[in-house]
């Protein structure tokens, strides 16, 4: 059976965030919701962990920690696939101290934390927090000058990193009219170059089926949730997933053009300078 190498795989367990942030690419600023149960789609990654190899795993959100499965997917995910380089969870790290135990469950899985500060007013908030649950654990800080983390390490091994990010690429959405949205209508080869900061497209696991972006892995989602251009609907239908039960010769197919532009690329800024994200992140009441 042929196995397909995947270097670093997110796996979507909730459309919630605590937060929202002008811009956001996972559409939080609109009252996404949706958690995912680990056990819904066992099935699905049981096959998956049976025909590809991933290098990294990154459980993904939304924020992670606003879904209460976080522990099982944690535990589900490293026994598919043991072998695993590293283990991530990307998170806000705003909720770290409320979920104490969970976030330290999660660390001694052997996931590091990947925190991502989407506001300068919360790092010291969120530093404060991060001491908090890593109380008891015998942990030294360094700093990589290189982009700016703070590397939070036990012994060798590195339980959380704090990447002082304060910019967004902008999400699909261009402009909001009459509730509806309206996505971008960019150079595809444009839009896939500036993609996750020229990183490429990630691999997007969401309920059980592999997508090349966020956006295409969310379009049924957003569909029950909000209205949507009919030209953008028509596209992102067009789109088809990564199905770990279809037959090989369509696998085959799907990841020869996997890391390459789509058509649904063309829904997203072409500009790494599209839409300047200000102010940024502020805390919902609700989530």
């Amino acid at each position: 059976m042929k196995r397909y190498k995947i270097d670093d795989a997110a796996f979507n367990i909730t459309n919630v965030c605590n937060l929202t942030c002008n811009g956001c690419e996972s559409f939080n600023n609109y009252n996404f919701k949706g958690h995912m149960k680990f056990a819904d789609y066992k099935n699905h990654y049981q096959r998956w962990s049976e025909l590809c190899d991933i290098n990294q795993v990154t459980i993904h959100g939304g924020e992670p920690f606003t879904n209460k499965d976080i522990v099982t997917w944690a535990v589900g995910l490293k026994q598919l696939w043991p072998n695993a380089k590293e283990y991530f969870v990307a998170t806000n790290g705003t909720l770290l101290e409320p979920n104490k135990e969970t976030v330290k469950k999660v660390i001694k899985l052997g996931y590091y934390l990947n925190i991502t500060v989407h506001d300068p007013a919360m790092l010291k908030d969120i530093v404060r927090q991060l001491k908090f649950v890593l109380d008891g654990i015998d942990y030294k800080v360094r700093t990589d000058v290189s982009n700016g983390a703070i590397l939070y390490y036990n012994g060798e091994q590195c339980v959380a990193m704090l990447e002082k990010t304060y910019d967004f690429k902008s999400s699909a959405i261009d402009i909001i009219k009459d509730k509806t949205w309206y996505m971008h209508n960019s150079n595809i080869n444009d839009a896939y170059n500036v993609c996750l900061e020229d990183a490429g497209p990630c691999s997007f696991f969401h309920k059980g089926y592999l997508y090349q972006c966020q956006l295409t892995g969310l379009k049924d989602d957003l569909f029950l949730q909000f209205s949507i251009e009919p030209r953008a609907v028509d596209l992102l239908n067009q789109y088809t997933a990564g199905d770990p039960f279809a037959p090989a010769e369509q696998l085959n197919k799907f990841f020869e053009t996997f890391q390459t532009a789509i058509p649904q690329c063309t829904l997203c800024p072409g500009c790494p300078d599209t839409h300047a994200i200000y102010p940024m992140a502020t805390k919902k009441v609700k989530f």
